[in-house]
């Protein structure tokens, strides 16, 4: 007899069009992101975003310089890739990337992650009294989630090298990618689609985690920086 649940793994399902990959409920996932343990390495290579949404955070660069920390690219000529790709993920059809940097503890990361290794866009988004994604990309705000192809799925190729919550770390999963990103989810797709997958999850799947079983990390991937005033900038995610 086969296993239904091994059946549902590796499968598209839908709702209202939108296709879905089943790895968002098979895939496990860490209790929470937490910038103390992993630094938020995710955020290392930069990120694709549709290219209108640059004008997005262009209208607000100067609530994002006052909140960045000093060694990080103020330049805001600097913070996206002048090379424009087509690419259906997105609404217009085309996406830019932001840049990155090296820090001067030699750590190549996004030119709007801080030295606390939060989101500058996020923290510049609170302070105006902003939902806190209001002018975060997409992408960023689904991770471990994406839409590739077209298909929301579990982010298998950006997670291999991560290590905290990378698809190896096994010993610290406590949930599925699903559980661990309903906020996101609601957020990016709205509640109807949630509670879709929600459904969906509870008939079809066995929780395969749980918080006992998670092993919290006890140490800093990455340490806090010194306070550097000319940072290397490259151009392109991940190339330098």
């Amino acid at each position: 007899m086969i296993n239904k649940q091994a059946e549902e793994t590796d499968k598209i399902i839908e709702f209202n069009g939108q296709k879905i990959h089943t790895s968002i409920f098979t895939q496990g996932f860490v209790p929470g992101c937490d910038m103390k343990i992993c630094g938020g390495q995710c955020c290392d290579c930069g990120v694709y975003m549709d290219k209108d949404f640059r004008n997005v955070i262009l209208e607000h660069k100067e609530v994002i310089k006052e909140v960045m920390s000093p060694q990080q690219i103020k330049d805001e000529s600097q913070w996206f890739d002048e090379e424009i790709i087509e690419d259906d993920d997105f609404p217009s059809g085309y996406a830019a990337g932001s840049n990155v940097f090296v820090d001067n503890i030699d750590r190549e990361k996004c030119v709007f992650m801080d030295d606390n290794h939060y989101c500058s866009l996020q923290v510049a988004a609170m302070k105006m009294g902003l939902h806190k994604w209001a002018i975060k990309p997409t992408h960023c705000i689904l991770y471990p989630v994406t839409l590739m192809g077209g298909v929301i799925m579990f982010d298998d190729e950006h997670s291999d090298n991560l290590l905290y919550c990378g698809i190896h770390e096994k010993q610290n999963f406590s949930q599925s990618v699903l559980e661990g990103t309903q906020e996101e989810i609601k957020y990016v797709f709205g509640e109807d689609m949630l509670n879709f997958l929600n459904d969906y999850y509870k008939k079809n799947f066995a929780p395969k985690y749980s918080i006992e079983t998670a092993q919290k990390v006890d140490r800093r991937i990455y340490p806090n920086p010194e306070n550097s005033s000319e940072p290397e900038v490259h151009n392109k995610l991940g190339e330098q």
